[in-house]
């Protein structure tokens, strides 16, 4: 007994000599504390939602544990998910002139946003003698693109991409060769 007292004594003495191991211990609790804390634990601890009615025995009732809920987090995220639903904006929708696609600005888009939507819409209505590839649309978005103008778009901008322009911008995606499609091939992640 003499001997773990002394292993003890040796112990805290070694602690406060060296304030450099007492500041690493204590880093070391902090850090897997806040990866056990953002670790994705769902589920609460026993003590975190309080306690479940209990009898007088002390035991915990089949219908008080039934009617507590399961997790804390799972009803403020059910609660997130539909205030980000309820506000999430109206995303409208192109409007089909005699003329062409009137594609409409979001949050973020660009020129190419806009030939994007356009490109897949007047796709979907029209055949084209070739095998659209992703390296074709990309070559069909840039062609428009360019075309549309250098200037930004501010949220709710309209601009009509014409089908002649589409037509025109399909076209000569069908006249590239190979090695043109292979130097395209690096920007189709774009599409993704």
């Amino acid at each position: 007994m003499n001997n773990t007292n002394e292993e003890q004594g040796g112990f805290l003495q070694r602690v406060q000599e060296s304030p450099r191991t007492v500041s690493a211990l204590i880093i070391i609790l902090i850090v897997a504390a806040a990866i056990y804390a953002f670790s994705g634990n769902e589920e609460p601890q026993v003590g975190e939602m309080g306690t479940p009615a209990t009898t007088e025995a002390g035991s915990v009732t089949n219908e008080a544990a039934e009617k507590t809920p399961r997790t804390v987090g799972e009803e403020m995220v059910a609660e997130e998910r539909e205030e980000a639903a309820t506000e999430a904006p109206e995303v409208p929708q192109a409007e089909r002139t005699e003329r062409g696609f009137v594609e409409v600005a979001q949050a973020g888009d660009g020129y190419t946003h806009l030939a994007r939507r356009a490109t897949t819409r007047w796709l979907s209505e029209n055949q084209v003698d070739f095998a659209v590839t992703e390296e074709h649309r990309i070559y069909i978005e840039d062609y428009i693109q360019n075309r549309m103008g250098t200037e930004g778009l501010a949220v709710n901008d309209s601009h009509t991409v014409t089908f002649d322009l589409l037509q025109e911008a399909v076209s000569a995606a069908g006249e590239l060769d190979e090695s043109q499609l292979k130097n395209l091939s690096q920007y189709t992640s774009a599409l993704q």
